[in-house]
């Protein structure tokens, strides 16, 4: 690399400005604290070059970083294992700079008003095809009865055929209003505060729940401290919080979740970076008989997901362009294809059993992300 500027021999000193350890001319940088070693007053193009150069250093090794990882799966990871580490991002580091590029360039086109809407549409429907059915059975007493008179007053009917038409009215007592989504009456049983410190500390917030949706459904309020003054309730912490969570379960089925799904995208990029170690430890337990430590296969894992970002990322710049959704399906293919390629070349196995292990990985990655789903979602209702 040819210097110049602060760079340049003849600006070189005998001592770090920065800690006074003694350093010789052909010294670059101090290798006590590792800071330049010059004596030259810094100059607006001195500041510009350098400000320059730190991006392009850090491009080369990024450069270094995309290569390997898109046209050699597995090679970064054992090159990274293996010590090879200076011209290589750091594993934990480049992932977590690509999630979140990855969720802020999806963020951009997941219009979560049309979605919501299409879902408030199809239960709007569903909602009056429920309502048809009702006003069906609550004019059924009345058919049934003009059908029995004409069936008594009809003298050219057969008995075998008034029995058939008997039976098929009868039929219709046996299907229960509940299956066509009329809510039985709910006896919803309302609490004192002495009451409610009587029951135990885990079985409360259910009773909670019960007594505050039901005064929820039927006054609307929204300030805690109102609605509980109005019940004689103590503005203890599990009183407000269960009230609170009442109101955005409500707030919820009014817009379909939208909150729910806005706050659950925007902690996705740390709830899957959270996720991926169990995911390592279950690859670590795929591979027990081999050398491999934890944290090997922790870089391997993270490698292999900030390839599935880039990816799918990729895919969906695509789609916006073309107008299309059919590139994150190849995508998706590629990154298999790539997966098993990884699989093969850092843990340097045959290709049965690395398609038999990428197949496991594969099962074990949909369990493992299923449960992780269930706990997100179920968590986030508790504190978003």
């Amino acid at each position: 690399m040819k210097e110049k500027g602060r760079f340049l021999k003849k600006y070189r000193g005998n001592e770090c400005l920065n800690c006074g350890v003694p350093l010789d001319i052909i010294d670059r940088y101090c290798h006590n604290c590792g800071q330049l070693n010059t004596t030259k007053k810094l100059s607006f193009r001195d500041f510009f070059d350098e400000f320059f150069a730190s991006i392009f250093s850090y491009d080369s090794r990024l450069r270094h970083t995309m290569i390997a990882l898109l046209f050699n799966p597995g090679k970064i990871s054992k090159d990274f294992v293996e010590g090879k580490r200076v011209k290589y991002a750091n594993p934990f580091r480049f992932y977590l700079s690509v999630s979140i590029i990855f969720f802020i360039i999806n963020g951009l086109f997941i219009d979560f008003d049309k979605f919501t809407s299409n879902i408030g549409k199809d239960a709007k429907v569903g909602k009056e095809a429920l309502n048809e059915i009702e006003k069906s059975f609550v004019a059924n007493d009345s058919i049934k009865e003009k059908i029995s008179s004409q069936i008594s007053e009809t003298n050219g009917i057969s008995e075998s055929d008034k029995e058939i038409i008997k039976n098929a009215i009868l039929a219709t007592d046996s299907i229960p209003f509940s299956a066509f989504g009329k809510k039985e009456p709910k006896e919803v049983i309302y609490y004192t505060q002495a009451q409610i410190d009587s029951i135990s500390f885990f079985s409360r917030p259910f009773k909670l729940w019960k007594m505050y949706d039901d005064y929820y459904e039927k006054t609307k309020e929204t300030l805690t401290f109102k609605a509980l003054a109005d019940l004689k309730h103590d503005e203890t912490r599990i009183n407000k919080y269960v009230y609170k969570r009442v109101k955005k379960t409500n707030d919820l089925n009014d817009n379909y979740g939208r909150e729910l799904l806005e706050f659950i995208f925007n902690k996705l990029p740390f709830i899957i970076f959270f996720f991926l170690p169990f995911f390592a430890l279950a690859i670590w337990f795929l591979y027990i008989r081999r050398t491999f430590t934890y944290m090997e296969h922790m870089v391997f894992t993270f490698h292999t997901q900030t390839m599935f970002f880039i990816l799918i990322g990729l895919a969906i710049l695509v789609n916006q362009i073309a107008g299309t959704t059919t590139v994150t399906g190849i995508a998706i293919l590629i990154f298999l294809f790539y997966l098993y390629k990884a699989m093969r070349k850092f843990y340097n196995q045959g290709r049965l059993k690395t398609i038999v292990k990428f197949m496991l990985v594969n099962v074990l990655f949909f369990i493992l992300a299923g449960i992780g789903s269930a706990f997100t979602i179920a968590g986030s209702v508790f504190i978003f």
